[in-house]
């Protein structure tokens, strides 16, 4: 069920105050951008048990929100797929679900700066004896839709290591992925290949207690994708991201989130 939030924009006299700057903004200028979340992608961006929008990118986009004075978000929660489309075409301005920057994204979309960064983990058997991707070399790894950033992150990461020789084949439709680790659960491939948080979610979902999770093995930034026409929304983004990063307040959101501070571990890492 779609389901859409609107911010109310009260103005007295006409005026809005902003908080950041002490500037006012006419009501006839604050401007509307049709946000869209990816369902089922937690913690990312999902439906909590009411309905609505719920996630760590969610609570981003709010304060992108709060700090952009002459803009005002609405939001849906769809699938990948009707969420990709849409944006592609207008109907959305900007997608939200965890996305990798890539060259294909590049091409069809404005792409945000990092407002996140994503570190991939294993999903494997509980005896097993992998802990890298290194040690994959001769075993599988369960299908992403091609599509997908992990997907990408995982082909460059072999194309980089051409000597460790993994078994994996992007799907060409989207699939669900807690279906990638009921895979390794049911022994049709060796490992799973996504973020600890997404991992944990499926696990206490499915119940499956013969499966680990391993210690990082990649990891990458994540971006919005902004509809092609929308560039001074992408600008006003990505002005609020670098406000929101340079004063600590997403270091503090993913810590909330994730325990730990992903742009300190991402510094550590050489990813920024």
């Amino acid at each position: 069920m779609k389901k859409r939030l609107a911010k109310y924009v009260i103005i007295t006299a006409a005026l809005a105050v902003s908080a950041q700057a002490g500037s006012t903004v006419l009501a006839e200028d604050v401007k509307e951008a049709e946000i869209v979340l990816e369902a089922e992608n937690a913690p990312y961006t999902y439906e909590d048990e009411n309905g609505e929008p719920a996630g760590y990118e969610y609570e981003v986009l709010k304060l992108i929100d709060d700090y952009l004075e002459d803009w005002s978000f609405n939001y849906q929660v769809l699938d990948y797929e009707t969420a990709l489309a849409g944006t592609t075409n207008g109907k959305y301005d900007l997608d939200s679900g965890c996305k990798f920057r890539t060259p294909a994204r590049e091409e069809a979309f404005l792409v945000s700066e990092p407002y996140n960064y994503f570190f991939m983990n294993l999903v494997v058997k509980a005896d097993s004896e992998v802990e890298t991707l290194e040690d994959m070399s001769g075993k599988s790894i369960a299908s992403i839709v091609g599509t997908d950033g992990r997907a990408v992150a995982l082909n460059d990461w072999m194309t980089n290591h051409p000597d460790v020789e993994i078994d994996f084949e992007p799907l060409a439709a989207s699939g669900a992925m807690a279906d990638e680790i009921t895979g390794v659960e049911d022994g049709v491939y060796d490992a799973a290949y996504l973020s600890r948080e997404q991992a944990e979610a499926i696990l206490e979902e499915t119940g499956y207690d013969d499966l680990k999770i391993t210690d990082r093995v990649d990891g990458r930034d994540t971006a919005f994708l902004i509809n092609k026409d929308k560039e001074e929304l992408q600008a006003a983004v990505n002005e609020a991201i670098k406000a929101l990063t340079d004063d600590g307040t997403l270091g503090a959101l993913t810590k909330e989130f994730f325990g730990e501070d992903n742009f300190a571990v991402a510094e550590e890492l050489g990813l920024k």
